[in-house]
């Protein structure tokens, strides 16, 4: 009986830790095998971010959704045919290990069929992008990025009141930098600059789909529930977002600054920024639009602008 006990004891020691382990421990998986669907009869190839060797490229890519305080491990394999890839977040500060898990001075690109490992501390609740800063702004155009979500520890009285959580993820597209000769480049171990193209995009999306098929924020039954609305910004123009008049947004994560005062309700995301907001869309008319704005970060110049319905 005793024998039992204490195999059962070590079981569940067994069982537990390997469920904490499996909590922080992600697997992410570098690849230029994606394919973009982005009109009827155009397919492009991208890169992308999946978490198994099955998963189909989607941008933005794997999300690793994480609680404030976890000590999170990644390890990233690197199976592209181009050149050495990395992992990096401008808010977040990653730890890159070697193979015998000590943390190495200098951090290094992992080349292909390699193992990259990497940890960080989960320290404040928000929404991050992570991407390849190789080649930049290569890599990130080409669909290597993906959304990093720290929930709070602890749930904050406001977002109780959010029953619903909503990312929008938005980026442009040129499809001159996603053709065969530039995104097929061999593998480099110098990892010599990919030569492009001006950027000059003509395609816009929100979660890896055209803005015009946006179906729109919320259900028109539950616009008196208030949402919680995560905005990243993976393109390279600057985004701006304009809410209809009747819109109430409490910034809950993320600069201030983003939120303009010169223009009630719109919000501007640089590239590579992001920011969590309380919506509230209740006093507004059912037949509203939100606009999105993609404005050249050089000229200054409104590149394309969308309408996007409050309410499906």
């Amino acid at each position: 009986m005793r024998k039992w006990n204490k195999i059962i004891l070590v079981f569940t020691f067994l069982f537990s830790t390997a469920f904490l382990f499996s909590q922080n421990e992600r697997l992410i998986i570098g690849r230029t095998t994606g394919k973009l669907a982005v009109k009827k009869n155009l397919e492009i190839r991208t890169f992308g971010f999946t978490n198994s060797l099955s998963g189909q490229v989607t941008l933005p890519g794997y999300c690793v959704n994480v609680k404030e305080g976890d000590s999170v491990h990644i390890d990233f394999w690197n199976i592209s045919q181009g050149n050495p890839v990395s992992l990096y977040c401008k808010e977040i500060e990653f730890l890159q290990r070697n193979t015998e898990k000590e943390i190495m001075k200098k951090k290094e690109p992992v080349h292909h069929m390699e193992h990259g490992f990497y940890s960080f501390l989960a320290k404040k609740a928000g929404a991050y992008l992570y991407y390849s800063p190789e080649n930049y702004p290569f890599n990130l155009q080409a669909g290597m990025f993906g959304v990093i979500i720290i929930q709070p520890k602890v749930n904050d009285s406001l977002l109780v009141k959010s029953s619903n959580e909503i990312l929008w993820c938005s980026y442009e597209i040129d499809t001159n930098w996603h053709t065969d000769a530039i995104m097929g480049t061999e593998y480099d171990v110098s990892n010599k600059p990919i030569v492009l193209p001006d950027y000059k995009p003509s395609y816009f999306l929100i979660n890896g789909v055209t803005i015009p098929k946006n179906k729109g924020l919320q259900s028109l039954a539950h616009k008196k529930e208030t949402l919680l609305l995560r905005l990243v910004n993976s393109g390279l123009y600057l985004h701006e977002i304009q809410f209809p008049a009747g819109t109430k947004l409490q910034l809950i994560t993320g600069n201030e600054s983003h939120i303009k005062i010169a223009k009630e309700n719109t919000i501007r995301l640089n590239s590579g920024e992001s920011l969590e907001l309380l919506v509230s869309l209740e006093n507004v008319a059912q037949k509203e639009q939100i606009i999105y704005y993609f404005i050249d970060s050089i000229s200054k110049q409104e590149w394309y602008k969308a309408n996007i319905p409050v309410f499906y």
